[in-house]
C-alpha cells in the first residue's frame, strides 16, 4: 500500500493550515472485457459509471457498479477494476490531491467548520464510499471536466468551488445512507429524496403526484405512503410549502407584481394562492411585503 500523502483524512487539511483540493487528472474511458491488476493511487479518485456494469474490488471486497452510480476511493486503498466482455463499462474518473489555498478559498478547513455533514465524513475515515444513483453528481463531475477543458488552467476558482461542491454534496449523501442503515430503508430514502428534488425543480409547473411519482419510477400510492412516513407531511402539503417559501422569497427580494407571482411557483389560481399563503403564514402577499418594506426601512 501507498503512504497516504494526499489521504482524505490527514488532519493536516482541516488542522494544519489553509489548504484546498487540487485536481491533478480527469479522464473518460470505455472499458471492454478488461481485469485490472490491483494497484493504488496517491490520490483521491471518483470514479462515476456513465454506462455498463463493473466490479471494483477493494481490501474490504468487491462492489457491482451499475450505470449511475459512484466510488469515492481514498488515496492508498488498493483495488482493481474487473469489467467482462460482454457488458462495456464507461467512467469518468476524476482525482484530487491537496495544496496551500495560495489566494483560492473556501479551504478545506473551512468548509468542514461550516458543513457539519462534511465534517463527519471526514472523522469516518472510510477507505471507500458508493453511492447509488445520486442524481445531481455527475453534473457537477461534467461541469469540473468541462470547466478544467475550457479554461479550467486560467479560472482555478471556479474549479475549486466545483470540487467543494461535489465533497460537500458527497458527505450529504453518505449521512444519509449510514453503514447501519437496512438496505430497504436507505433505497425508500433515496426515493423520497428524489421526489423532493424534483419538486424543487419544477415547483414552478403545474406537476401533480403522479408527474412526481414518474419521475422516481413508482406508484403515486406508494410514493405517497414512503413520503408521509419519511416526511412527516403529505407531497401536496410539502409542495405547498415550497411553493409558499419562493413566493416569500420573491415578494421580499425583488419587485414582481404580486398579481403575478402565482404564475412564478406553479399556480394557476391567483385567489387560491392568496389562500394558501395565508393559511401558511398568517399574513396576505400584500401585507408580507409590507411588514418587509418596513423592517427594511425601518
Amino acid at each position: 500500500m501507498l503512504e497516504r500523502k494526499y489521504s482524505l483524512y490527514d488532519p493536516l487539511w482541516r488542522d494544519g493550515g489553509d489548504y484546498r483540493p487540487h485536481i491533478v487528472a480527469y479522464y473518460y474511458k470505455q472499458w471492454v472485457d478488461f481485469h485490472m491488476d490491483v494497484h493504488a493511487h496517491d490520490a483521491i479518485e471518483f470514479m462515476y459509471v456513465i454506462s455498463g456494469t463493473c466490479v471494483v474490488e477493494t481490501e474490504a471486497g468487491a462492489t457491482v457498479m451499475r450505470k449511475g452510480d459512484l466510488i469515492l476511493l481514498d488515496a492508498g486503498v488498493p483495488h482493481n477494476l474487473i469489467v467482462e466482455k460482454d457488458n462495456p463499462c464507461r467512467m469518468l474518473n476524476v482525482e484530487f490531491t491537496f495544496k496551500a489555498c495560495d489566494g483560492i478559498y473556501p479551504s478545506m478547513k473551512q468548509l468542514a467548520e461550516c458543513n457539519a455533514p462534511l465534517s463527519q465524513l471526514l472523522d469516518r475515515h472510510q477507505n471507500s464510499i458508493v453511492l447509488r444513483d445520486p442524481s445531481d453528481i455527475p453534473h457537477i463531475l461534467k461541469s469540473i471536466v468541462m470547466e478544467l477543458d475550457t479554461g479550467g488552467s486560467h479560472n482555478g476558482s471556479m474549479t475549486h468551488l466545483l470540487i467543494s461542491q461535489l465533497l460537500v454534496r458527497v458527505a450529504r449523501l453518505a449521512a444519509e445512507e449510514p453503514g447501519d442503515q437496512a438496505a430497504g430503508a436507505s433505497l425508500n430514502q433515496r426515493y423520497v429524496r428524489k421526489a423532493a428534488e424534483y419538486m424543487h425543480q419544477h415547483y414552478d409547473c403545474d406537476i401533480q403526484v403522479k408527474d412526481i411519482a414518474g419521475a422516481v419510477n413508482l406508484h403515486p400510492v406508494y410514493l405517497q405512503r414512503l413520503f408521509k412516513a419519511t416526511m412527516h407531511m403529505t407531497i401536496t402539503e410539502y409542495l405547498a410549502e415550497l411553493r409558499v417559501e419562493k413566493a416569500k422569497m420573491l415578494l421580499a427580494r425583488t419587485d414582481i407584481p404580486i398579481i403575478d407571482i402565482a404564475d412564478y411557483i406553479g399556480l394557476n389560481s391567483r385567489q387560491y394562492f392568496s389562500m394558501l399563503f395565508k393559511k401558511v403564514t398568517g399574513l396576505s402577499p400584500a401585507a408580507y411585503r409590507r411588514s418587509i418594506e418596513i423592517r427594511r426601512h425601518g
